[in-house]
């Protein structure tokens, strides 16, 4: 059931998050000490005892998850080096935070992945501050594998989920001319050589997906230009040419400053939108399954959320 592998998947978050500060740490500072006095060693031993029990991810109903509409925890960090876990309550809205660590600073850029298309996460990529991709098993107490330097090309990296036809989900990295490249995953985790999808890509302030918004069973994405149009990418399941023309979906949205999709946020089988606006509001835009206008009007979570830095 979804319960329980969701509690071990939170435990190995967890686990997986300390493990990385670890790397981090050790590889990028080794042989200093912090301001306060401690090594990266003792620093991230002190993170360990920070790392929260992540609580149960499930669907509302019989508990079972799609996944091509997962349900993600959506985690938020401070430019202090707070990571946060919110889970979704079933109803449109988040439960309590817990607190996932203090450290983690070090972390540049993070995707959530579902790699057995359970609909619930299971591994993670991280790039660390010297351009390392790493990727890790959250099920499992092992140090995560290095995938590759030279990442900090990228401004963007992302995965709205299994875009080449494959089992796997498939990263997508925006380089920092404009162009979009696909990497498609292997089942180890390794990437194959990317692929070109297109220049042009630097006209959006944001590009965000987590699995199917129109319910066709493909996983696409969304992208706000710098005039606040956000426009809609469907998935076509073909590596080669992973998305349609885009879709118009309607101005306005630069009163938003974060997008983030997280996947179904109200547990009612489709993957939605989230936005904070500029106040610190975080709304929620339900997806309807619609092929050119995939949301409905937006719902209020909350406020604070400018507490945040990053969302992921």
């Amino acid at each position: 059931m979804a319960s329980s592998s969701g509690r071990k998947r939170g435990r190995a978050l967890s686990r997986l998050a300390t493990t990385a500060i670890a790397v981090t740490l050790l590889g990028t500072t080794a042989g200093t000490a912090f301001a306060d006095g401690t090594t990266p060693a003792a620093a991230a031993q002190r993170a360990a005892t920070d790392v929260a029990q992540a609580p149960t991810v499930t669907r509302s109903g019989n508990g079972e998850s799609r996944g091509d509409s997962p349900v993600f925890p959506l985690m938020a960090s401070k430019s202090s080096g707070e990571l946060f876990q919110y889970v979704p309550d079933g109803r449109g809205g988040f439960k309590d935070r817990k607190k996932v660590t203090d450290n983690w600073l070090a972390i540049t850029s993070t995707v959530q992945i579902d790699q057995n298309q359970d609909g619930l996460q299971e591994h993670i990529y991280f790039r660390t501050i010297d351009g390392k991709l790493w990727y890790g098993d959250t099920k499992k107490d092992t140090p995560p594998k290095e995938i590759g330097g030279g990442w900090n090309i990228y401004d963007r990296i992302l995965s709205p989920g299994n875009l080449g036809g494959a089992n796997e989900p498939d990263l997508l990295a925006r380089d920092k001319a404009g162009v979009l490249w696909l990497y498609l995953q292997k089942p180890d985790g390794s990437l194959t050589d990317r692929y070109r999808v297109g220049g042009g890509w630097d006209q959006y302030t944001d590009i965000v997906g987590r699995g199917d918004f129109n319910d066709d069973g493909k996983a696409d994405m969304v992208a706000r230009d710098k005039s606040g149009v956000l426009w809609f990418y469907k998935g076509t399941g073909d590596y080669k040419d992973p998305f349609a023309s885009r879709v118009k979906i309607g101005g306005g949205w630069d009163t938003y400053n974060f997008l983030v999709s997280s996947g179904d946020v109200n547990l009612d089988g489709r993957s939605d939108l989230l936005a904070r606006d500029k106040s610190g509001v975080l709304w929620l835009y339900k997806g309807n399954g619609n092929q050119n206008d995939p949301f409905e009007n937006r719902v209020r979570i909350g406020g604070g959320w400018d507490q945040y830095n990053n969302f992921f």
